[in-house]
């Protein structure tokens, strides 16, 4: 019963969707769309901000490049994700096939997760030696970023 209940949610929020697209799409035609380079321009920015706004230490200071590195390829990842998103639903005509966007969308929720858990585990290193306003400063900035990231 609840897997049904599931499904029949999903295919209403996809349904529902796949009706106001283009609704969607209209009222966002005024906006200028960035490119890969600019968000990847942004997402550089951004960690640029996060380490002046983190005041590491010296000794914090080794742990930043590798977050850095694995931050910057999880954001410019995500900037191509939704440019191809963008790109897809500009090209597309007709009727959605709903099984075919639960299956996209079921894969891209896998990919999302396990390039969450690499940033984690590239990241743990620097949050472990942070002190409690650091990770506070880092969280905030993250959420920032998510927020930032849906204006897309």
């Amino acid at each position: 019963m609840r897997k049904t209940l599931i499904l029949v949610a999903t295919a209403a929020l996809l349904t529902g969707t796949a009706i106001t697209g283009s609704a969607v799409a209209r009222d966002r035609s005024d906006r200028t769309e960035l490119t890969s380079s600019q968000i990847t321009d942004q997402a550089s920015a951004r960690a640029a901000q996060m380490k002046a706004d983190l005041r590491l230490t010296a000794e914090q200071e080794k742990n930043w490049p590798a977050f850095e590195t694995a931050v910057a390829d999880v954001w410019k990842k995500q900037a191509e994700q939704q440019i191809a998103w963008r790109n897809a639903h500009a090209k597309q005509q007709g009727s959605v096939d709903l099984i075919d966007e639960m299956r996209k969308d079921a894969d891209e929720q896998i990919d999302r997760s396990n390039t969450r858990n690499k940033l984690a585990d590239a990241a743990q290193p620097l949050y472990s030696s942070l002190g409690d306003p650091q990770k506070r400063s880092l969280a905030e900035a993250f959420f920032r970023r998510d927020r930032d990231r849906r204006s897309y």
